[in-house]
Order: structure tokens, then sequence, then C-alpha cells
């Protein structure tokens, strides 16, 4: 990548733990990629794709615009279906934002079974889904250009 990217972190804190595993795996990524990051911090990953969208309609008054985002969080399976629609809701909408506002994005949100599942796939030794998440929007901004967009 020529350009220096500047990203877009957005975290949801509902499982501390899974979350600080998450973004050291994000930012860990992007320090190796040379790219620059700011962090957003809300409470679950519902409110990802309204914070999402208010950083982008807003970014361009940032300090520095931002090239791409990443979204971090999880769900992890309880005994209601409340976790069905939190984790449908909120990848759809993170999905449906990132679409309608042309943002090279990598979702990082966990949707896991059981906690000891969601501790694996944070933790940057082993599934790293912060770093996953930090590389893939790396490639689809390095997509975007390639197609001027």
């Amino acid at each position: 990548m020529s350009k220096t990217p500047h990203i877009l972190i957005i975290e949801a804190r509902f499982y501390e733990e899974v979350s600080d595993d998450l973004l050291k795996g994000a930012q860990a990524a992007l320090i190796t990629a040379g790219a620059t990051s700011e962090v957003i911090t809300v409470p679950g990953i519902l409110e990802l794709p309204s914070t999402l969208l208010y950083a982008w309609k807003g970014h361009r008054a940032w300090k520095q615009a931002f090239e791409g985002a990443v979204v971090l969080g999880c769900a992890v399976k309880g005994e209601t279906d409340h976790y069905e629609h939190v984790c449908r809701e909120s990848m759809a909408g993170v999905q449906r934002v990132a679409l309608e506002c042309n943002i090279p994005l990598g979702n990082g949100i966990l949707t896991c079974p059981t906690w000891e599942l969601a501790l694996n796939r944070a933790n940057p030794a082993e599934g790293d889904a912060g770093g996953r998440a930090a590389k893939a929007a790396l490639r689809l901004i390095e997509v975007a250009r390639g197609f001027g967009v």
C-alpha cells in the first residue's frame, strides 16, 4: 500500500476481555501494515452500525479523514433468542452502512455459542479475529484504490 491509510476502529465493549484482544489484534495488524488508526468505543454490537454511519458521514471534519473502518465486538449465546436478534441486526447494519457509504470495512464482530470460543477467536495468538478484520479493511482499501473509488 503506497499511501498510509487512516482507519477508524469502532469497538463494542460489552465483553471487555474479548474486546481487549480484538482491539490488540486489529491495532497490531494496522501497525504492521504502516496504517494509523483512531478508536471509538460503544457499549455493545447493536451500537456499531449507527456509530459507523455517524462517524463516516462526519469523518472528513476530523483531523484526518478515514480511508476505511474496522468494527469489533462480540455476542455470546445465552438462554434466550436475544442473541439471534442482536447478531443479525448488528451484522446486517454494518454491512448496509458499508455498502451505502462506500466504506472499506473489516468486520470483526464475533458471534459465538460459548465464552471459550469467543476468547479463542479474539486472542491475537490464536484466532486473531481483530487482526483479520483489520487486514480485510486494508485489502478492501487496495481494491477501492485500484478501481479509483
